[in-house]
């Protein structure tokens, strides 16, 4: 096994450690107050995952480490860690931290889920799919890793808003950009036509 798949794994395992951190924080008090250490805690392990992921893949494309069980699990981690965060900071109650607002995460998700149906759809119809991501896409990620960043960091829930507002525009908009292209492909590859009659019909 690789040492950019060894990686993965752990940013895979420090998924649900983030998750009890924060939970954690949210359920402890001292003196009244939550005990800032397991949000601290929490922050210092999403840092750690969103590092690694910069790390494995530096190691698979600099020092021969692609492997097919590393560039399965990648993706899964990344989206994992991410889902994670969305569903703990913006659908469960919490009383010591600000809440993304509900649509947030829902559209971030529902981005995700359809863009995943359409890709069985394209591997469905094709050999071969090639879609190449979109800087919409990576603006939307960039904008929910800030977002977090911003809860996680008690910068305010009107910074906190505006970056939801931007990360989910730019989601609506990749998701029309990658339907648009998933049709193209389809069109292309003569999926959309009419099927031909059948012999004596």
């Amino acid at each position: 096994m690789t040492w950019a798949t060894r990686i993965t794994i752990l940013r895979l395992i420090l998924v649900p450690i983030f998750v009890i951190l924060i939970v954690t924080y949210d359920d402890t008090k001292g003196e009244g107050k939550p005990v800032e250490f397991w949000r601290y805690a929490a922050i210092g392990v999403f840092v750690l995952a969103s590092v690694s992921d910069a790390l494995d893949g530096y190691l698979a494309r600099h020092w021969n480490q692609r492997s097919a069980l590393g560039a399965l699990l990648d993706p899964i981690a990344d989206k994992m860690l991410l889902l994670a965060a969305l569903i703990t900071l913006g659908l469960i109650p919490l009383d010591r931290l600000d809440r993304f607002p509900i649509w947030f995460p829902i559209v971030i998700i529902s981005r995700d889920a359809l863009l995943l149906i359409g890709y069985f759809i394209l591997r469905h119809f094709l050999n071969q799919v090639d879609v190449k991501p979109h800087l919409t896409g990576k603006l939307s990620t960039f904008f929910t890793l800030f977002a977090i960043g911003a809860v996680l960091f008690k910068l305010g829930y009107d910074l906190i808003f505006t970056l939801c507002v931007l990360g989910a525009s730019f989601a609506l908009g990749c998701t029309v950009i990658y339907v648009r292209q998933g049709l193209r492909l389809l069109v292309q590859s003569g999926h959309t036509s009419a099927a031909p009659p059948l012999a004596g019909k």
